[in-house]
């Protein structure tokens, strides 16, 4: 009976770690946890630097989030971390990027094709909040995706941005990195660490803003949780059958929903 007990904890305890580790947040914080590690790692070899996650940046009256900076002699590296599968497709140009998953000959669809926001745009406006925040700091845009995807067509002036896959995240700050001259000095980089590290612990009522801002966006139809885009549905089951209410476009890998008020 004691072995049944134990049987069953376990399966229940491994159920529950498969969900949390295939949740969308905890994906994304394991992807910013890679790219850290990188960083640190380039940090104690070649480009000394202090790293930190989740910023808010005040910005417009509001809070952006910035996935990760990497703060050096060379300027502030700001990292928009991704963690979609299948093949990415998109251009700097493009309002949506589109992730493909193949789903494989046995099956009736051929494939499943999420949108999501162009992260390009996205850490466009990351840093516009950093340099209006700082006053005017060198900063490198990069768009790191994680290694379960394919970036299949991506077209971007490698001048303004970098987009990679975490495997090559090392090697592309290195490229971009070679050859520059220093331009703060480790008095100065420490300096910017310091006002920046405040803002990586934010208060209740400042996540609550960010909370309110996102609401705000998903009235624009612009799905706040993975940039996809908001379209009208119906519910069919349950005790909402029939009624309207607004849904990703990337469901079901997200399944955010906005009540018609």
């Amino acid at each position: 009976m004691e072995l049944m007990v134990i049987i069953v904890a376990l399966i229940i305890f491994f159920i529950v770690i498969s969900i949390h580790l295939s949740n969308p947040k905890a994906k994304g914080e394991r992807g910013e946890a890679r790219i850290v590690k990188d960083l640190d790692q380039i940090g104690y070899t070649e480009y000394e630097g202090y790293s930190l996650r989740n910023v808010y940046v005040p910005y417009n009256g509001k809070t952006t989030e910035i996935d990760v900076l990497y703060i050096t002699s060379k300027g502030i590296v700001v990292v928009e971390s991704k963690n979609y599968s299948g093949y990415i497709f998109g251009s700097e140009n493009q309002r949506q990027w589109t992730a493909t998953l193949y789903a494989g000959k046995y099956s009736s669809e051929k494939s499943h094709k999420y949108k999501f926001y162009n992260p390009i745009w996205q850490n466009r406006t990351h840093i516009k909040a950093l340099q209006e925040y700082l006053g005017g700091v060198k900063a490198f845009s990069f768009i790191v995706f994680g290694t379960n995807c394919e970036l299949k067509s991506i077209t971007y002036n490698p001048e303004n941005v970098c987009v990679c896959r975490e495997d090559a995240f090392k090697k592309s700050i290195k490229n971009k990195f070679r050859g520059l001259d220093d331009i703060y000095d480790q008095t100065m980089v420490k300096e910017l660490y310091n006002r920046l590290l405040p803002l990586t612990t934010v208060s209740e009522e400042m996540k609550e803003r960010h909370v309110n801002a996102i609401k705000e966006s998903a009235r624009s139809k612009v799905c706040p949780r993975c940039g996809g885009t908001l379209v009208l549905r119906t519910a069919r089951k349950g005790k909402n059958a029939g009624n309207q209410f607004y849904g990703c476009s990337n469901y079901p890998e997200c399944r955010f929903i906005r009540n018609i008020e």
